[in-house]
Protein backbone atom coordinates (compact mmCIF):
# COMPACT_ATOMS: atom_id res chain seq x y z
CA UNK A 1 0.00 0.00 0.00
CA UNK A 2 2.53 3.15 0.69
CA UNK A 3 1.59 -0.02 2.92
CA UNK A 4 1.95 3.16 4.06
CA UNK A 5 0.75 6.19 0.77
CA UNK A 6 1.35 10.16 -0.19
CA UNK A 7 0.03 13.64 -1.48
CA UNK A 8 0.54 16.47 -4.29
CA UNK A 9 -1.26 17.60 -6.81
CA UNK A 10 -0.19 19.26 -10.28
CA UNK A 11 -2.86 20.66 -11.62
CA UNK A 12 -4.10 17.40 -13.53
CA UNK A 13 -3.31 14.57 -11.46
CA UNK A 14 -2.37 13.35 -8.55
CA UNK A 15 1.55 13.13 -8.15
CA UNK A 16 1.79 11.01 -4.77
CA UNK A 17 2.95 7.11 -4.73
CA UNK A 18 0.82 4.97 -2.57
CA UNK A 19 3.84 4.66 -0.39
CA UNK A 20 1.16 4.20 2.35
CA UNK A 21 3.54 3.71 1.96
CA UNK A 22 2.23 3.72 2.34
CA UNK A 23 3.54 6.08 4.79
CA UNK A 24 2.51 5.53 8.43
CA UNK A 25 1.98 7.19 12.05
CA UNK A 26 4.42 8.04 18.11
CA UNK A 27 7.48 8.99 19.29
CA UNK A 28 10.58 7.58 18.25
CA UNK A 29 11.08 5.35 21.19
CA UNK A 30 7.84 3.85 20.99
CA UNK A 31 8.54 3.81 17.16
CA UNK A 32 11.55 1.51 17.34
CA UNK A 33 10.04 -0.86 19.71
CA UNK A 34 7.70 -1.26 17.40
CA UNK A 35 9.29 -1.16 14.06
CA UNK A 36 9.75 -5.22 13.76
CA UNK A 37 6.72 -6.89 15.30
CA UNK A 38 4.14 -6.56 12.96
CA UNK A 39 4.02 -9.72 10.85
CA UNK A 40 4.33 -7.52 7.39
CA UNK A 41 3.86 -9.61 4.42
CA UNK A 42 6.44 -9.51 0.97
CA UNK A 43 4.07 -9.46 -1.93
CA UNK A 44 2.93 -8.21 -5.07
CA UNK A 45 -0.29 -6.59 -5.12
CA UNK A 46 -1.67 -4.70 -8.50
CA UNK A 47 -4.17 -2.41 -8.24
CA UNK A 48 -6.88 -1.12 -10.59
CA UNK A 49 -7.36 3.30 -10.22
CA UNK A 50 -10.94 4.87 -12.09
CA UNK A 51 -12.76 7.91 -10.89
CA UNK A 52 -14.24 8.28 -7.41
CA UNK A 53 -16.29 10.90 -6.46
CA UNK A 54 -16.15 13.81 -7.92
CA UNK A 55 -16.93 17.45 -7.83
CA UNK A 56 -18.41 18.39 -11.10
CA UNK A 57 -16.91 22.35 -10.77
CA UNK A 58 -13.04 19.91 -10.70
CA UNK A 59 -13.83 19.10 -14.40
CA UNK A 60 -12.05 15.67 -14.00
CA UNK A 61 -14.10 13.56 -16.15
CA UNK A 62 -12.31 10.12 -16.70
CA UNK A 63 -9.39 8.29 -14.11
CA UNK A 64 -7.56 5.32 -15.99
CA UNK A 65 -4.96 3.35 -14.70
CA UNK A 66 -2.82 0.88 -12.53
CA UNK A 67 -0.68 0.63 -9.90
CA UNK A 68 1.96 -2.26 -9.15
CA UNK A 69 3.48 -2.47 -5.76
CA UNK A 70 6.09 -4.57 -4.46
CA UNK A 71 6.98 -5.11 -1.04
CA UNK A 72 10.59 -7.64 -0.24
CA UNK A 73 11.92 -8.73 2.69
CA UNK A 74 15.49 -8.23 2.22
CA UNK A 75 16.57 -9.49 5.83
CA UNK A 76 17.77 -6.29 7.45
CA UNK A 77 15.94 -3.71 5.17
CA UNK A 78 12.54 -3.93 3.39
CA UNK A 79 12.52 -3.03 -0.29
CA UNK A 80 9.76 -1.11 -1.43
CA UNK A 81 9.00 -0.34 -5.49
CA UNK A 82 5.89 1.34 -6.68
CA UNK A 83 5.21 1.25 -10.63
CA UNK A 84 2.06 3.85 -11.68
CA UNK A 85 0.52 4.61 -14.79
CA UNK A 86 -2.49 6.66 -14.84
CA UNK A 87 -4.46 8.78 -17.40
CA UNK A 88 -6.55 11.81 -15.76
CA UNK A 89 -9.09 13.68 -18.10
CA UNK A 90 -9.92 16.96 -17.23
CA UNK A 91 -11.64 19.76 -18.99
CA UNK A 92 -11.53 17.85 -21.87
CA UNK A 93 -7.48 17.82 -21.92
CA UNK A 94 -5.36 14.41 -21.14
CA UNK A 95 -2.51 13.87 -18.98
CA UNK A 96 -0.94 10.92 -19.01
CA UNK A 97 1.67 10.29 -16.18
CA UNK A 98 4.27 6.81 -15.78
CA UNK A 99 6.13 6.78 -12.52
CA UNK A 100 8.61 4.35 -10.64
CA UNK A 101 9.47 5.08 -6.86
CA UNK A 102 11.80 2.65 -5.13
CA UNK A 103 12.94 2.85 -1.68
CA UNK A 104 15.09 0.89 0.98
CA UNK A 105 14.39 1.22 4.52
CA UNK A 106 16.09 -0.30 7.55
CA UNK A 107 14.31 -2.83 9.73
CA UNK A 108 15.63 -1.25 12.86
CA UNK A 109 14.48 2.33 11.41
CA UNK A 110 17.57 3.91 11.26
CA UNK A 111 17.38 4.91 7.76
CA UNK A 112 15.70 5.30 4.36
CA UNK A 113 16.76 5.68 0.76
CA UNK A 114 14.57 6.33 -2.19
CA UNK A 115 14.85 7.03 -5.95
CA UNK A 116 11.47 8.40 -8.39
CA UNK A 117 11.51 9.10 -12.00
CA UNK A 118 8.15 10.37 -13.52
CA UNK A 119 7.18 10.93 -16.67
CA UNK A 120 4.32 12.83 -17.82
CA UNK A 121 2.81 14.13 -20.74
CA UNK A 122 2.27 16.73 -22.00
CA UNK A 123 5.36 17.63 -20.36
CA UNK A 124 8.71 15.55 -19.59
CA UNK A 125 10.83 13.64 -17.44
CA UNK A 126 11.30 14.65 -13.56
CA UNK A 127 13.93 12.77 -11.38
CA UNK A 128 14.41 12.90 -7.55
CA UNK A 129 16.32 10.78 -5.44
CA UNK A 130 17.59 11.31 -1.53
CA UNK A 131 18.32 9.49 1.41
CA UNK A 132 17.68 10.12 5.26
CA UNK A 133 18.53 8.98 8.72
CA UNK A 134 17.26 9.26 12.35
CA UNK A 135 18.66 11.47 15.06
CA UNK A 136 22.28 10.22 16.76
CA UNK A 137 24.26 11.20 19.21
CA UNK A 138 23.02 14.29 19.53
CA UNK A 139 23.30 14.41 15.65
CA UNK A 140 19.61 15.59 14.41
CA UNK A 141 17.78 13.50 12.04
CA UNK A 142 18.97 14.55 8.73
CA UNK A 143 17.21 14.43 5.36
CA UNK A 144 20.18 14.25 1.80
CA UNK A 145 18.76 15.43 -1.35
CA UNK A 146 20.47 14.59 -4.23
CA UNK A 147 17.84 15.09 -7.30
CA UNK A 148 16.66 17.16 -8.64
CA UNK A 149 19.24 19.70 -6.87
CA UNK A 150 21.64 18.24 -4.09
CA UNK A 151 20.23 19.69 -0.44
CA UNK A 152 20.60 19.16 3.40
CA UNK A 153 17.77 19.25 5.76
CA UNK A 154 17.14 19.17 9.23
CA UNK A 155 14.55 16.08 10.17
CA UNK A 156 11.90 16.18 13.56
CA UNK A 157 13.16 13.41 15.93
CA UNK A 158 9.41 11.89 15.75
CA UNK A 159 9.66 11.09 12.20
CA UNK A 160 9.08 7.77 11.10
CA UNK A 161 9.95 6.17 7.83
CA UNK A 162 7.11 4.09 5.69
CA UNK A 163 7.51 0.47 7.08
CA UNK A 164 8.12 1.43 10.29
CA UNK A 165 4.96 3.60 10.00
CA UNK A 166 2.79 0.71 9.07
CA UNK A 167 4.02 -1.52 11.22
CA UNK A 168 3.12 0.93 14.40
CA UNK A 169 -0.20 1.32 12.75
CA UNK A 170 -1.27 -2.31 13.13
CA UNK A 171 0.43 -2.71 16.49
CA UNK A 172 -1.84 0.02 17.80
CA UNK A 173 -5.02 -0.95 16.25
CA UNK A 174 -4.46 -4.36 17.55
CA UNK A 175 -3.93 -2.53 20.69
CA UNK A 176 -7.61 -0.83 20.47
CA UNK A 177 -6.27 2.46 19.82
CA UNK A 178 -8.61 4.78 17.46
CA UNK A 179 -6.98 7.80 16.86
CA UNK A 180 -3.34 7.69 16.16
CA UNK A 181 -0.79 10.72 15.07
CA UNK A 182 2.37 10.82 13.34
CA UNK A 183 5.43 12.32 11.64
CA UNK A 184 6.70 10.67 8.73
CA UNK A 185 9.01 11.14 5.89
CA UNK A 186 8.25 9.05 2.97
CA UNK A 187 10.79 11.09 0.32
CA UNK A 188 7.46 11.20 -2.34
CA UNK A 189 7.78 15.40 -1.91
CA UNK A 190 11.57 15.98 -1.90
CA UNK A 191 12.28 16.80 1.37
CA UNK A 192 8.57 17.70 2.87
CA UNK A 193 8.05 15.82 6.06
CA UNK A 194 4.50 15.05 6.54
CA UNK A 195 1.92 14.87 9.87
CA UNK A 196 -0.36 11.90 9.82
CA UNK A 197 -3.27 12.02 11.67
CA UNK A 198 -5.31 8.47 11.31
CA UNK A 199 -8.90 7.10 12.21
CA UNK A 200 -9.08 3.33 12.86
CA UNK A 201 -13.09 1.28 12.95
CA UNK A 202 -13.62 -1.36 14.48
CA UNK A 203 -11.70 -4.44 12.96
CA UNK A 204 -13.08 -7.27 11.38
CA UNK A 205 -11.84 -10.85 10.91
CA UNK A 206 -11.85 -12.88 7.90
CA UNK A 207 -9.81 -15.94 6.45
CA UNK A 208 -7.78 -15.64 9.54
CA UNK A 209 -6.48 -12.59 9.19
CA UNK A 210 -8.13 -8.93 11.15
CA UNK A 211 -8.59 -5.69 8.72
CA UNK A 212 -9.48 -2.24 9.83
CA UNK A 213 -10.81 0.46 7.69
CA UNK A 214 -8.71 3.97 8.36
CA UNK A 215 -8.75 7.30 7.21
CA UNK A 216 -5.19 8.80 7.12
CA UNK A 217 -5.18 13.01 7.07
CA UNK A 218 -1.46 14.04 5.40
CA UNK A 219 -0.56 17.81 6.30
CA UNK A 220 3.03 19.30 5.65
CA UNK A 221 4.99 19.40 9.25
CA UNK A 222 4.98 22.50 11.00
CA UNK A 223 1.93 24.38 9.21
CA UNK A 224 -1.19 25.27 10.11
CA UNK A 225 -3.48 24.62 7.10
CA UNK A 226 -6.91 23.24 8.08
CA UNK A 227 -7.43 21.39 4.97
CA UNK A 228 -4.87 18.18 4.59
CA UNK A 229 -3.22 17.68 0.96
CA UNK A 230 -4.62 14.56 0.85
CA UNK A 231 -7.11 12.18 2.63
CA UNK A 232 -6.89 8.48 1.77
CA UNK A 233 -9.26 5.79 3.26
CA UNK A 234 -8.01 2.54 3.23
CA UNK A 235 -8.74 -1.61 4.06
CA UNK A 236 -5.72 -2.43 6.15
CA UNK A 237 -4.74 -6.08 6.85
CA UNK A 238 -3.14 -7.23 9.71
CA UNK A 239 -0.45 -8.33 7.35
CA UNK A 240 0.46 -4.65 6.05
CA UNK A 241 -1.94 -5.30 2.88
CA UNK A 242 -4.43 -2.84 1.84
CA UNK A 243 -7.05 -4.25 0.53
CA UNK A 244 -8.67 -1.06 -1.20
CA UNK A 245 -7.65 2.81 -1.71
CA UNK A 246 -9.38 6.10 -2.38
CA UNK A 247 -7.12 9.10 -2.25
CA UNK A 248 -9.33 11.92 -1.88
CA UNK A 249 -8.31 15.53 -2.89
CA UNK A 250 -11.31 17.51 -2.20
CA UNK A 251 -12.69 18.17 -5.38
CA UNK A 252 -12.51 14.43 -6.80
CA UNK A 253 -10.55 11.28 -5.36
CA UNK A 254 -9.17 8.09 -7.17
CA UNK A 255 -10.48 4.43 -6.06
CA UNK A 256 -7.83 2.03 -6.01
CA UNK A 257 -9.12 -2.16 -5.92
CA UNK A 258 -7.48 -4.64 -5.66
CA UNK A 259 -7.07 -7.08 -8.31
CA UNK A 260 -4.38 -8.90 -7.86
CA UNK A 261 -2.47 -10.55 -4.58
CA UNK A 262 0.98 -12.56 -4.76
CA UNK A 263 2.84 -13.46 -1.86
CA UNK A 264 6.94 -13.29 -2.52
CA UNK A 265 9.60 -15.28 -0.81
CA UNK A 266 11.97 -14.19 1.92
CA UNK A 267 15.16 -15.29 0.61
CA UNK A 268 16.19 -17.19 3.75
CA UNK A 269 15.31 -14.49 6.34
Amino acid sequence: MKPCVRPALTDAMPARKASFAPVLLAAFSCAAAHAGAADLLAHRAVYEMTLGEDDSRAGVVDVRGGLLVEVEDRCETWAVRQRLALRVTRDAVAVATASTFGAFEAKDGSWYRFDDETVTRPGGLERSSGEASLADEGRPGQILIDEPEPSRHDMPDETLFPMAHLSDLIDRAFAGERFMSHVVYDGADGATVYDITTVVGLGERNDGLTSWPMRLAFHEHGTSAEEPRVEIAVTLRQDGVAEDLVYDYGDFSIDATLVELTGLTTGGC
